[in-house]
């Protein structure tokens, strides 16, 4: 991964590829350390770690307030940012809509173009990022989720393609292997099959919460048109005299999702909506002196009239007969 940093006030962006120093190169495995700090610029301090089939950079990165960084990754790779500490807001040129990530969160994201700008809008950040060329996650991974299938899938295609809308939440566990990574203690060849199978252990726990994340969505908007389709039925006829179990078989659903998606939408019971709509009606109907009790109360399909004088004082706190007066 290559870095400059893009000041507005330059016609060019500063290339920080000469303020990376080599630490060890071994077989299938480098280390590297980039350390730069300038008072017109900020500080970057991060150390990279390579292996023939991926990449990891990890450090703290603090701006000044005007400065962007500029970030480069391997051509057509999947990439895995963790944030640790602060905001970053990202545009990557491939892919129009801009990504925020918060402290203690993450994301994946395709990019079949490398580039991308970063603002942080609290000025630092510590982080942790992780890049797969395409073909190795696509070989690795296999299509049990729905987040690895849509990544998997973008690669097919050739087109960028973020995990999910909203970013996971780096838990503890996330948090402990991370550590692990960065202080990996063997040395040789244990060291790279170690940051390898900890680096996968890691995206996989990563991908299982974003899939979780997704699949609640999907059944929140399912409850959600469950919920806006049962009002609208009730709102087509409020004559007719519905129970909870009829009402669960005709949305071809239960009647515990029935309840539970209605109050979720609109704070309320279904019936106790059904009996507001009802009585706001009779009370127009009231109003209008035209209609008599006894016609408004048979109208709404009450056996007796004591029954709807009762419920509507009830919603009221006046009986029916005070709102022909009023």
């Amino acid at each position: 991964m290559d870095f400059s940093l893009i000041n507005p006030k330059q016609s060019s962006p500063l290339d920080l590829s000469a303020k990376v120093r080599l630490i060890s190169s071994k077989p299938n495995l480098q280390e590297l350390a980039l350390n730069f700090s300038d008072i017109n610029y900020g500080l970057v301090d991060c150390k990279v770690l390579a292996t023939p089939n991926l990449s990891l950079m990890f450090g703290n990165i603090q701006l000044q307030p005007n400065i962007k960084l500029k970030s480069e990754t391997p051509e057509n790779s999947v990439n895995f940012p963790f944030l640790l500490e602060g905001e970053i807001a990202s545009r990557f040129y491939s892919y129009p809509q801009k990504q925020l990530l918060t402290a203690n969160s993450h994301n994946a994201i395709h990019l079949t173009q490398t580039e991308g700008e970063h603002h942080l809008p609290l000025g630092k950040v510590k982080t942790f990022h992780i890049s797969l060329g395409s073909d190795y996650f696509f070989d690795t991974f296999s299509s049990e989720d729905k987040v690895t299938e849509t990544l998997k899938n973008s690669i097919d295609i050739q087109r960028p393609e973020v995990a999910s809308t909203r970013p996971g939440h780096l838990n503890a566990e996330m948090k402990w292997i991370i550590s692990s990574i960065t202080n990996n203690p063997f040395e040789g060849d244990m060291k790279k099959m170690y940051l390898e199978i900890k680096t996968l252990e890691l995206i996989s726990l990563q991908l299982y919460q974003l899939d979780n994340i997704k699949r609640l969505g999907r059944e929140r908007e399912n409850h959600q048109d469950l919920a806006y389709a049962v009002r609208s039925f009730l709102e087509s006829d409020i004559t007719a005299t519905w129970t909870l179990v009829a009402l669960a078989k005709k949305f071809g659903t239960n009647i515990q999702t029935l309840k539970t998606s209605f109050k979720a939408e609109f704070d309320t019971g279904i019936f106790a909506y059904y009996q507001h709509l009802r009585m706001d009606h009779a009370l127009n109907m009231l109003k209008d002196q035209k209609n008599s009790i006894v016609e408004v109360s048979e109208w709404l399909g009450y056996s007796h009239q004591n029954h709807f004088s009762a419920a509507f004082k009830k919603h009221f706190g006046y009986p029916p007969s005070e709102a022909l007066k009023r």
